[in-house]
């Protein structure tokens, strides 16, 4: 197994897990999507795709994309998924289309590489500041590459949404993106030829307990310290 292929697993993995963890939420009145799910993004090639969401507990959801329609019904806490089966990498703009008590259509999807640009200070630091900044930002018109940024804010529990929206990459946009992400993106791009996403959540100068549930650190001798940190007013 290549180093893409054990990148996307732990991806998928985690997606999976955060599915999982969104069956605590309570459900909706209507048909309601992540933010990451929504116009403009890239979805997975090469693989089984997962689409969820909430609704009314027992509301039948219908996902159509394309020639492929999978119905579902939300959990009895309100959380739903369906898997689109394994996509083609496609340029063309496409619909996909999410049914319950209410419809909504989402616009200008393609199907290609999806990476997530996680980290530090090294990941976090901007395009603004890379070098010949100016020339690489007004070159930075690439609209097959589509950028989401997760916006850094703390949160004590887990949360299963963000407020952001996916972007074609641009000289508007590209600047305020990590550069490392940007850069790689846009190789991967010129290398393979078909659409990338990009998902930047990093937050630079913080430790991995930083990231990690209270509940994984309790018990363990090492991790007092910080324990007793976090607890000082």
């Amino acid at each position: 197994m290549n180093i893409q292929q054990r990148v996307r697993r732990m991806l998928v993995g985690a997606v999976y897990c955060g599915v999982a963890m969104l069956a605590a939420n309570s459900a909706r009145a209507d048909v309601k999507l992540p933010a990451v799910i929504s116009d403009h993004m890239v979805l997975q090639q090469g693989m089984a795709v997962p689409i969820w969401g909430w609704a009314d507990a027992g509301e039948e959801v219908t996902v159509t994309f394309g020639p492929q329609k999978q119905t579902t019904k939300a959990d009895d806490k309100g959380h739903w998924q369906v898997k689109l089966a394994s996509l083609t990498a496609s340029d063309k703009p496409a619909e996909l289309t999410v049914t319950g008590k209410n419809k909504i259509e989402l616009k200008d999807i393609l199907v290609g590489e999806v990476w997530v640009c996680s980290g530090q200070s090294n990941m976090s630091f901007s395009l603004h500041g890379a070098v010949n900044s100016a020339k690489e930002i007004a070159e930075a018109n690439y609209p097959e590459i589509r950028l989401f940024t997760v916006p850094a804010t703390v949160r004590h529990e887990p949360v299963f949404d963000t407020t952001s929206k996916w972007a074609a990459c641009s000289p508007a946009n590209a600047g305020g993106f990590t550069a490392v992400g940007y850069f790689f993106g846009r190789d991967v791009y010129k290398d393979l030829k078909v659409p990338i996403g990009l998902i930047h959540s990093s937050w630079g100068g913080t430790i991995a307990e930083a990231w990690t549930e209270h509940k994984h650190l309790e018990g363990e001798s090492d991790f007092e310290p910080i324990l007793a940190r976090y607890s000082k007013p």
